[in-house]
């Protein structure tokens, strides 16, 4: 009796370590012991994802949506390529979503909370940039997927985002330019997938990891979430459409586009200032212009071909462009007025005009004095001692002693006396020589009164259109600047 006492004892002690040991073993009895627990746990679920496919959603009730949410970490701004008006953006994009087929009791697993997993292994909403302009075949990198216990899973790949923008460069350099970036499902409806903004956040995160950008400047990023109905589909479609505000750096564009124009504008007065009688009057003007030209490529070179309106400072450039065209035309004409000299005299009436009141008016009242005086004075050259060239209406005076009978009483003298014959013919010879060189000397003075006078009328038009150029350069500069510089 002792002994079967003694043996039911043994028999019972052992079987409580038998059923201690299961106790303290049970837990491990999920996953070999040559795997740790989340690598145990990695194979599992994706063993039991892979009965149920990642092509299907992840509910149990075909008829729940999916609650996805999104939101845009906003790195940097790669480019903005105006003239295919395309945006680059470096952007991390955060999923987050419940998968129901990822749920599991962290006892089992040694207390794992979170494990990650391929994105590809799994399901993933296909929410895609709908307003694209990317010509690679993907746009995101590949990420793994952080699985949370209670079924939550998180996805944050990192993208480079090209979206078409429509650009406004109304202002520009000094425009605001407003770009959108358009996510949705590409095939769920919004009874299938109802996509949210995440943490009810309505703008893009710019708080942590954004990198400056030396050309833009970043004003704000509001967010809005739409809800569309088409005529084709009863079901509504949801889309989170970010809206990037950002301005422009115009510091560079100041330096290369705005200063070189007024400096190449303002060069063109200097035109007027140059004698008329100078070649470099010309080949300054056409130097202008050629540097102008190249200027206006460059501007060119920066604006989309196909913008909705256009630049303000487009619109300076071409009156600019049209002041210098104008300016070389000008010269033309106040070079033609200063070298047409005595080929005919100048109008009285524009005479009149010129020399009285826009030389006045141009504080050029010492250059037209003389040719007012000349022609309120007649000047008439003195008499000749000893010839008869005296003051009076006739050819030779009235004092010349030319009558008939004077001429009968010398030729009888003559007769007489054939030295005062020699005498006459001399004096004869002298006076016709100092008629014909007076003839010249008249001829000569009035050609040049008149080329003077040409020439003083081409200098009073330079100093014209100088003046009209000065008052066109600065009404320019003082409307179109400040609706640059202020409309933004």
């Amino acid at each position: 009796m002792e002994v079967t006492i003694h043996l039911l004892g043994r028999l019972f002690l052992l079987l409580t370590c038998l059923q201690i040991v299961q106790a303290s073993g049970g837990r491990r009895s999920h996953y070999p012991d040559k795997l740790s627990p989340e690598s145990a746990l990695i194979s599992m679920l994706l063993h039991r994802y892979s009965k149920k496919t990642e092509y299907g959603r992840p509910v149990y009730n075909h008829s729940e949506a999916v609650p996805v949410r999104l939101g845009l970490q906003l790195i940097q701004i790669m480019d903005l390529d105006e003239k295919d008006q395309v945006l680059k953006l470096n952007v991390w994009s955060t999923y987050e979503w419940k998968d129901e087929f990822l749920v599991w009791d962290t006892e089992d697993y040694d207390g794992v909370r979170d494990v990650r997993l391929p994105c590809n292994k799994i399901w993933t909403p296909d929410v895609k940039l709908y307003n694209f302009a990317d010509t690679r075949m993907e746009e995101r990198r590949e990420a793994r997927c952080v699985v949370y216990f209670d079924g939550n899973v998180t996805w944050i790949p990192q993208a480079i985002y090209m979206s078409t923008c429509a650009l406004d460069v109304t202002t520009f350099p000094f425009d605001k330019q407003e770009c959108q970036l358009k996510f949705g499902s590409w095939t769920y409806n919004g009874r299938q997938l109802d996509l949210k903004f995440l943490n009810d956040r309505e703008s893009m995160i710019t708080d942590d990891y954004f990198v400056e950008n030396s050309a833009w400047k970043v004003l704000a990023t509001p967010a809005v979430r739409n809800v569309y109905k088409y005529a084709c589909c009863p079901e509504p479609y949801y889309d989170l459409t970010f809206t990037l505000i950002f301005r422009r750096n115009a510091t560079f564009y100041t330096y290369i586009l705005i200063l070189p124009c007024v400096l190449l504008t303002s060069l063109t007065l200097v035109l007027f200032w140059i004698p008329p009688e100078s070649p470099t009057k010309m080949a300054l003007g056409m130097s202008i212009y050629m540097a102008f030209f190249l200027l206006l490529l460059i501007f060119q070179g920066n604006m989309p071909p196909a913008a909705k309106s256009i630049p303000i400072l487009g619109t300076y450039y071409c009156l600019n462009m049209v002041l210098i065209t104008m300016s070389t035309f000008l010269n033309v004409f106040v070079v033609y007025l200063a070298f047409y000299g005595p080929r005919s005299q100048v109008p009285r009436l524009l005479k009149k005009i010129i020399f009285q009141f826009c030389a006045r008016l141009m504080c050029m009242e010492n250059l037209v004095q003389p040719f007012l005086d000349a022609d309120r004075k007649r000047l008439i050259p003195p008499a000749i001692p000893g010839i008869g060239f005296v003051n009076g209406d006739g050819k030779w005076g009235k004092n010349w002693k030319g009558s008939s009978e004077m001429l009968q009483r010398k030729k009888d003298e003559i007769e007489i006396d054939p030295q005062l014959a020699e005498i006459d013919i001399k004096l004869t010879e002298i006076r016709d020589l100092l008629y014909n060189y007076k003839e010249r000397v008249d001829e000569k003075d009035r050609k040049e009164k008149l080329a003077k006078e040409w020439k003083a009328l081409g200098l009073i038009f330079d100093r014209m259109f100088f003046t009209l150029y000065l008052v066109t350069i600065l009404t320019s500069l003082a409307v179109v600047m400040p609706i640059i510089f202020f409309s933004t």
